[in-house]
Formats: structure tokens, C-alpha cells, sequence
């Protein structure tokens, strides 16, 4: 376990203080007393004030103070050392014991004396010290004079707490995201299990988007819930997807053109009117996807507010998600940057690395906290189990199942929310030898000789690849017992303290 020590302070004999400097390079504290630049003449004297911890052994029968005086590191002699050690709490039984040891580290030599007094012992060398010896004391008392550490006391010495009581702000900082997302960031449970939906789920009789369904699985508007909305209003007779050819020097070249069918109009979501406004800029009757490139980026913001928003509208989250994310990564950032460069000028040097430390520390949990802390209501969490259900329908559809239900848009109709859910190819695969009539909605330049629903989701594939490299691509920059001071286990260096000394 680690020995806590807290410098008090440095000065004269008249109370005057010295100019000192503290440093703890591993285990040892070194004081610098004095001015490197200055030197001092004649005899000066430094009374050092200092404060520890778990210095005490504690035996079966007594309890300990085995210190080590000097220490056994100075490079020059040492005339003649003394140590006074007094009890604070009265010995009864007056039943003190001491021992001393001088030499180099690990001598058994007792060239020391000590008197003991009614509630002290008096130590003092007999003999000069050499360079590299040292003089260690062994004072024992009766147990009960002292409580010895809680368990839980040991275990903040043993993780050097004291000297590292900056890094409780990380725990601190754990524990507290964890409490919070435990309070605010879980979805409510609604139901023990998912149950197969054959359609997605509706808002006042009108189903939710592919977007909104999208966005409703993992909390954030992804590059799937763009295309699938695209796809959706082609499939609505809002737009009209072209395949063409450009001829290239070497290779022709695959580009896509959106034509506007119709105007938008209440029959979209707030989401699908954005996004129509966005292709074609109010006006415009088409648009290659080429020309979006480093131009569509600009309206994802808008985009996510826009789908955000209608589904906080629609009770499915009491904030906007990427509201709440942006809140802890902000948090996070003022954690960090707020410990480094204010608490760090309050400590002294030598702690601020690790104040540094300790306040990066400290803001991770929060920034990673931040993905998880949206949360759902009741009707978000009871719209999020249909959507599984949806989805485990579409992901397992089985053509027996599908003929049943005898709709014969069913494919095109429910494809926007296989892009959205990620099931598109097994969607479309549970319909080869069902469907084979083309979708009015896509045009492929040679046109369809016979259609399999597979291999177009092949080719929608490559749509939805160009959609999302065009929609977000942006330019760049943007002792008395042995192990004691008695008995067998005492020793020159043994013990705890010691140190050395040198110049600047």
C-alpha cells in the first residue's frame, strides 16, 4: 500500500518560509528548497512540515511506527540526527517499546540510543553517519491506542487515492452517465417479444414512412432512410428514376436522372416534401444524381430536423435524438477542455499531468454515453417492436404467404421500408417466379425483357450506392514480531520515510 504525504510547508527557525518546490517522480517526494540561481553561506536551517498516511503497522499484540529518520541516500555526512516521537492519546500502561539502527541499508548496527518517556521516546545517532548511511527508529505501543484503517480506508491507500484524488472525477463521471442512462436513457418495455406485422405501423391510420420507420430502429437518420424515401416516392408516382449511359474515353459511365412526376402535395409526410424540395429546388423538372455532388450535403441538416421533429410531434420521443446527442458530446468537450486549462493552473506542476489525464477521462464516459442517452416513449418503444415485426416479416416472407395476401403492388409497395430496414434483397427474393411485371417507376435503358425482383434489387442497389456517394459527399476542408523495527526484522533503511539529499 502507498504512503500518502502532504508537504505542509517550508521555513526557518523564526516561522520565515523558504522557497520550495515539490516534485514526485514514481514513489519519491523531492522537496528543492531555495533558489538554483542563489547560493547560501553559513548554517540555514529548514523545518519541513508535512502531513501521512498508513505509516502504522499493526501487529497482534502492538501496534508500530518503523521509520526510517534519514534515510540512507545523502551524498555527504551526517554529524549527529535525533527524532521525537510522541503519542497523541495517553498510554496507560506505560508499556512502550523502542529499538534503533544505524549503517548502510540493511545494518544491524545500534550505534543509536533512545530514552523513553511517560508518553514519548527520544532517539538520537551516537556516531557520525558515512555518505549512504542512514538511521531508522522502531517505537511500539500496547494495542487499542490507535483504530486500525476500515478495509475501505486500505483500499484508497493501496490505489494511491490521496495523491490521486483527481482521478475520482472519472469515476465519478461513470458512475453518473451510468445512473442517468439507467433513469432517462432506456426505452420503456413494453412487450416481452417481437410479433410478425404484415404491414408497417400507422400514426392517426396513415403508416409511418421508410424514414420514420428507419429512423425509429436505431435512433439516427441514416444514408438507408435518404434512398429508401427516394425509392418511396418514385414507388408513389412522385418522381421517376432513369437509368442512363454516359460514354467515357475508356468506359461508359452509369449516371441516374430524377424526373418530378408530380407536385408534392398532403398526401407526404413534412419529411417527403423536404426532400422533393431538395432534389429539385421548388422548379426544376429533373436532376442528374451526378449534379447533387457536394451540393445535397447542405440540406442533410435540414433533413434531420425536419424528421426529427415530426417524429417528437408524434409522440415517438419527448426530444429530438440528435438534440440529445449533441447535448452530452457537448458536455463532454467542456468537461475536458474546462479541466485542462482552468483546474490545471490550480495545481501545482507536478500534478498536472494528471490533471490532464483525469479530466479526459472524465469527459469519455459522457461522450460515449452520448449514443445511447436518446430514448423513446411509451409509443416510440410500442411503434419500434412493430417495426421489428415488420421487418422479421419481410426478412422471412414466404411466397405461399405472399400470394395469399393477393396484392399485386405488394413487392413495390413495401420496398422502400426493405431499404430502409436493410432486407431488401431477401424481400425481393421471396418474390422471383411471383412478380414479373417492371415497376412503372424505374426506367433501365434497355428496358425489361423479363423481370426477376432479385436481380432489379441488384441493380436498386446500385441506385441507392449512387444516392448516398452524391447526397453526403461534401468538398474537402470543409521489532517485537518479524517485518517490524524489532525482534528479528529491523534493519539500517528499513522502515518507512528515508530519503536523500543533494544540490540543485
Amino acid at each position: 500500500m502507498k504512503t500518502p504525504i502532504e508537504v505542509l510547508s517550508v521555513t526557518d527557525e523564526s516561522g520565515k518560509k523558504w522557497k520550495h518546490k515539490i516534485t514526485r517522480p514514481g514513489n519519491v517526494v523531492n522537496i528543492r528548497i531555495g533558489d538554483a540561481e542563489k547560493y547560501v553561506t553559513g548554517k540555514q536551517t529548514y523545518i519541513i512540515s508535512y502531513r501521512l498516511e498508513n505509516a502504522i503497522l499493526f501487529f497482534d499484540d502492538h501496534d508500530e511506527l518503523y521509520w526510517n529518520v534519514t534515510g540512507n541516500y545523502w551524498k555527504a555526512p551526517i554529524k549527529e540526527a535525533s527524532a521525537n516521537v510522541t503519542l497523541s492519546i495517553k498510554n496507560k500502561s506505560q508499556n512502550l517499546l523502542a529499538a534503533c539502527y544505524t549503517g548502510a541499508y540493511g545494518s544491524r548496527r545500534s550505534e543509536c540510543g533512545f530514552v523513553t518517556y511517560e508518553n514519548s521516546v527520544e532517539f538520537f545517532t551516537k556516531k557520525n553517519l558515512n555518505i549512504g548511511e542512514g538511521f531508522t527508529i522502531a517505537f511500539g505501543w500496547d494495542k487499542g491506542l490507535i483504530s486500525p484503517p476500515s478495509s475501505w480506508k486500505k483500499f484508497l491507500w493501496t490505489i494511491g487515492i490521496k495523491e490521486n484524488w483527481i482521478f475520482i472525477f472519472p469515476v465519478f463521471s461513470l458512475l453518473f452517465m451510468i445512473n442517468l442512462w439507467y433513469k432517462r436513457g432506456r426505452d420503456p418495455r413494453v412487450r416481452q417479444s417481437v410479433t410478425v406485422m404484415y404491414e408497417p405501423p400507422k400514426y392517426h391510420n396513415r403508416p409511418l414512412s421508410p424514414a420514420e420507420a428507419g429512423t425509429l430502429i436505431d435512433e439516427k437518420l441514416d444514408p438507408r432512410d435518404i434512398t429508401s424515401t427516394i425509392v418511396g416516392l418514385a414507388v408513389k408516382g412522385y418522381i421517376k428514376i432513369e437509368e442512363t449511359k454516359k460514354e467515357g474515353l475508356i468506359v461508359d459511365s452509369t449516371d441516374y436522372y430524377l424526373s418530378k412526376v408530380k407536385e408534392p402535395d398532403d398526401n407526404l409526410s413534412l419529411f417527403e416534401m423536404e426532400m422533393m424540395k431538395d432534389i429539385f429546388h421548388g422548379s426544376l423538372p429533373g436532376t442528374f444524381v451526378s449534379d447533387m455532388k457536394n451540393k445535397f450535403y447542405t440540406n442533410l441538416e435540414l433533413l434531420k430536423d425536419t424528421l426529427y421533429g415530426e417524429l417528437v410531434r408524434k409522440g415517438y420521443f419527448l426530444r429530438s435524438p440528435d438534440n440529445i446527442r449533441k447535448f452530452y458530446l457537448k458536455a463532454g468537450i467542456i468537461i475536458i477542455v474546462f479541466g485542462v486549462f482552468f483546474t490545471s493552473a490550480l495545481l501545482s506542476s507536478h500534478s498536472i499531468g494528471k490533471s490532464v489525464l483525469a479530466w479526459v477521462i472524465a469527459g469519455l464516459p459522457i461522450l460515449g454515453f452520448s449514443r445511447v442517452m436518446p430514448a423513446k416513449t411509451k409509443a416510440g418503444s410500442s411503434a419500434y417492436m412493430d417495426i421489428l415485426g415488420f421487418q422479421e416479416f419481410m426478412n422471412r416472407a414466404e411466397k405461399d404467404r405472399l400470394e395469399r395476401m393477393g396484392d399485386k403492388n405488394l413487392f413495390s409497395k413495401f420496398l422502400p421500408y426493405a431499404i430502409a430496414l436493410d432486407v431488401a434483397d431477401n424481400w425481393a427474393k421471396a418474390f422471383e417466379g411471383i412478380y414479373q411485371e417492371p415497376p412503372q417507376w424505374y426506367v433501365s435503358p434497355g428496358g425489361f425483357r423479363t423481370f426477376n425482383p432479385y436481380s432489379f434489387s441488384h441493380s436498386l442497389s446500385s441506385v441507392t450506392s449512387s444516392l448516398s456517394s452524391a447526397m453526403f459527399s461534401s468538398p474537402r476542408g470543409t521489532g517485537i514480531s518479524g517485518g517490524g523495527g524489532f525482534g528479528g526484522g529491523g534493519s539500517s533503511g528499513g522502515g518507512f520515510g528515508g530519503s536523500g539529499g543533494g544540490s540543485w
